[in-house]
């Protein structure tokens, strides 16, 4: 059987896209190169011109998803720079449509094998990289924080119950655990607005 050809790196993309659909749907019990070369149509010996095993997919398929979720926040911060309470908002409505528009990115960072693990120690946030979506919030959070000149000792807490906040809205939209009819942005931006009033 003839199987489908690919140019120069496009394989590695749909091995990685293809890899995340396995993974929500087997976890990582049921992941293997070998099933991921048959859902690209590809020989079972094709994924390894790209991935030495396994483990380095599933690498690169966490890579992927962190920089696109990354991204997508601080695309956001990046515009609203200079005004702290609406760039907090905007970060968060960005957060809960990348989740709600990307279901397969949800599932993996917060409901598989993968999560996306968020560590406190001694009240700080610690092994936090620069280059993710968190630490954009965090920032976020202490610039608006400053303005509004919250304790420093409320500041775990308060950036936890926003995360929490939008997450949970992502989450509820996504599974229709909340039927809106009306614009869930605007609806999610009422409820941050109202989490604000500190």
């Amino acid at each position: 059987m003839d199987k489908k050809s690919y140019h120069h790196g496009d394989l590695k993309q749909q091995l990685i896209e293809n890899g995340l659909l396995l993974l929500n749907q087997k976890g990582l019990e049921g992941f293997s190169l070998r099933k991921v070369a048959s859902m690209c149509g590809v020989s079972h010996t094709a994924p390894y011109k790209h991935f030495r095993d396994k483990d380095e997919l599933v690498n690169a398929i966490n890579e992927e998803v962190s920089k696109k979720f990354y991204s997508a926040l601080s695309e956001v911060a990046s515009l609203y720079k200079n005004a702290p309470k609406l760039q907090i908002i905007e970060i968060g409505k960005a957060y809960v449509r990348f989740m709600v528009e990307n279901p397969e990115y949800l599932k993996f960072m917060f409901l598989s094998d993968n999560p996306y693990s968020i560590k406190i120690k001694d009240n700080i946030f610690y092994e936090c990289k620069e280059n993710s979506a968190f630490s954009v919030f965090i920032h976020s959070s202490k610039k608006y924080f400053e303005i509004i000149n919250l304790d420093k000792d409320l500041y775990i807490d308060k950036i936890l119950s926003m995360w929490s906040l939008v997450h949970g809205m992502a989450i509820l939209i996504s599974k229709k655990s909340i039927e809106y009819r009306g614009n869930y942005l605007k609806l999610t931006e009422r409820i941050i607005r109202s989490s604000l009033e500190i």
